[in-house]
């Protein structure tokens, strides 16, 4: 679009646009991009990087795939708390490693430096982007500055290094590389770290997977619990792990149906139904029950809630 600043007749609304479109970087944009571009002297620099621009340079090197920068940040995380926000979107296979090669670094610190102060890393996208908690109420620009308020169960108060708090998703039964990772890195440091799962769906029951889950995340500090796509007998399996599940707060059932898994087609009688559900333990810090898609529940539902 060319716009012609002598033109009477011209529109003065595409300039508007034209401008509201169009933001050039500012002088702190292009120091950082030309500083990442040189990764020896990024991560030289950190030393003596001011606080706020740690989430600034993070995020930068975060979208742009600068991995080796990221990994040299974690150990130098001058906040207690860091969240990716809508980021973890964007996180693939290895930049998960580096940032988890970043916190090996740091676990191996005998001495912690006098500026790492990260005690929580949030793999969850519930904040919109990048920002870090700081516990002194220094301000920062375009980050929130409070620390993130983590309420735990009294199960969870487990003394540990570093806490990693996520969102443990199942796509059909299975789950995917970064997530697989992730659960046995945490598993094999586990004196060192607590993974902190507030939001678990599973979608199609895959028995070996659940078992991996349980393995490291501890069934007591989940709060949301979503159930799809699995048929109702299974629930018998999940039971040992529903009972452990102390602070779960919502319940999901989606999708639930009343056949047998091993594809018999045949409808369970009323009976078995009830008897399997009967069995599900009491959940006394249930506050919210979604059901969607469970027919053989519809006009019984206090009959199985009793």
């Amino acid at each position: 679009m060319v716009i012609c600043l002598h033109c009477p007749d011209q529109d003065d609304s595409l300039e508007e646009v034209t401008e509201e479109c169009y933001s050039p970087p500012t002088l702190q944009n292009l120091a950082i991009q030309s500083l990442l571009r040189d990764e020896a002297l990024a991560i030289s620099a950190l030393t003596d990087l001011p606080q706020s621009l740690f989430p600034v340079i993070f995020e930068e090197a975060f979208t742009d795939g600068y991995i080796g920068i990221l990994k040299a940040m974690i150990p130098v995380w001058p906040f207690p708390y860091l969240s990716l926000g809508k980021q973890i979107n964007n996180c693939n296979l290895e930049t998960l490693k580096a940032m988890l090669e970043g916190l090996d670094i740091l676990l191996a610190q005998k001495v912690q430096t006098s500026r790492c102060k990260l005690r929580v890393i949030n793999w969850r996208e519930d904040d919109l982007k990048i920002w870090a908690g700081s516990h002194e109420g220094e301000g920062l620009p375009d980050f929130r500055t409070e620390k993130q308020p983590i309420e735990n169960s009294a199960g969870c108060e487990v003394k540990k290094e570093l806490k990693v708090t996520t969102e443990v998703l199942r796509m059909k039964g299975r789950l995917d590389e970064s997530t697989t990772y992730l659960l046995q890195w945490a598993q094999q440091r586990k004196d060192s770290i607590h993974l902190f799962c507030r939001k678990l769906l599973i979608e199609g029951l895959t028995k070996a997977s659940v078992i991996e889950i349980f393995k490291t995340v501890h069934a007591d500090c989940i709060q949301e619990l979503i159930l799809r796509c699995i048929c109702i007998e299974e629930l018998a399996f999940l039971n040992p792990y529903l009972k452990l599940m102390k602070s779960l707060f919502t319940l999901t059932l989606d999708h639930i149906i009343g056949t047998f898994s091993l594809g018999d087609s045949e409808k369970l009688d009323e009976e078995t139904i009830f008897s399997l559900i009967s069995q599900l333990p009491t959940l006394h810090c249930l506050q919210k029950l979604y059901v969607n898609d469970v027919p053989f529940i519809k006009g019984n539902l206090k009959e199985y809630l009793r």
